[in-house]
């Protein structure tokens, strides 16, 4: 079976060398693996930062103003179905991570406190 092919580790030079403004999507694409490289986060962390980036960036240009979320949505709905329905594959996802989350917490801060920590 053949073996994953393994980056180069990044260093921070690297890092600091990128010319993000002058950057083809490969190279900014390369750029973000490398902060990750570079990141503690585990995979699903990982994964996570990413769908949470590319949420917002589809987003971004609709939800200016006084747009709710809802609305936001809908213009890029209009815009952009096939962009809208990925978005609208990962926000439960990324909800679902969230409260996975918050739910550890709490449990852990009512077991600290059952034990009087």
């Amino acid at each position: 079976m053949a073996q994953p092919r393994r980056r180069a580790t990044p260093t921070k030079r690297d890092l600091l060398r990128a010319d993000l403004r002058r950057s083809t999507p490969e190279e900014l694409s390369h750029a973000l693996q490398m902060l990750l490289d570079q990141s503690r986060l585990s995979r699903d962390e990982r994964l996570h930062a990413l769908a949470s980036a590319l949420v917002v960036e589809a987003l971004a240009p609709y939800w200016v103003g006084d747009r709710t979320p809802n609305q936001a949505h809908d213009a890029l709905c209009a815009d952009d179905e096939e962009l809208a329905r990925v978005i609208e594959a990962l926000a439960p996802m990324l909800l679902g991570h969230i409260e996975v989350r918050e739910e550890a917490r709490d449990a852990v801060a009512t077991i600290e406190a059952m034990l009087g920590f």
